[in-house]
Parts: structure tokens; C-alpha cells; sequence
């Protein structure tokens, strides 16, 4: 398994050499994202779909869907 940095360094690798900061900084972004998600599912930290579609109903229900549409 590679370390975080050399996934960055493969990730920058990839790039088109013209890339700009706002599309490293959203690569970096995704892959943090997806460390936390794989540490949250390695920690037990998940929800079935079940549980997802009551907790969407209840946000719905109670009125906090402000820019959720269903």
C-alpha cells in the first residue's frame, strides 16, 4: 500500500503539466475524502440504506430540505 505521499506524488504525476491550483487542491480534496471514508467503513462507522432513506425522510419531514430535492 502506498503512503498518502506518494499517492500525491502519483496524482501530480498524472496532471497535465498546466494544471492549475484549484484542480490540485480538489484532487487532494477527493483523496482525503476517500481516506476518511475508507477509515470510517475500516471503523465500523456506516449506515445501511435503510437507515440513510429514514434519515433523507426525516430531514424532509421536518422541514431542513432547503436545497434537498426528492
Amino acid at each position: 500500500m502506498n503512503t498518502v505521499k506518494q499517492e500525491v506524488i502519483n496524482i501530480l504525476n498524472k496532471l497535465p503539466d498546466d494544471v492549475d491550483i484549484d484542480e490540485i487542491m480538489y484532487r487532494l480534496y477527493v483523496l482525503d475524502s476517500i481516506h476518511k471514508g475508507l477509515k470510517d467503513v475500516e471503523e465500523g462507522r456506516t449506515l445501511t440504506s435503510e437507515e440513510v432513506k429514514q434519515a433523507i425522510d426525516s430531514w424532509y419531514l421536518s422541514g431542513q430540505r432547503k436545497h434537498f430535492l426528492i
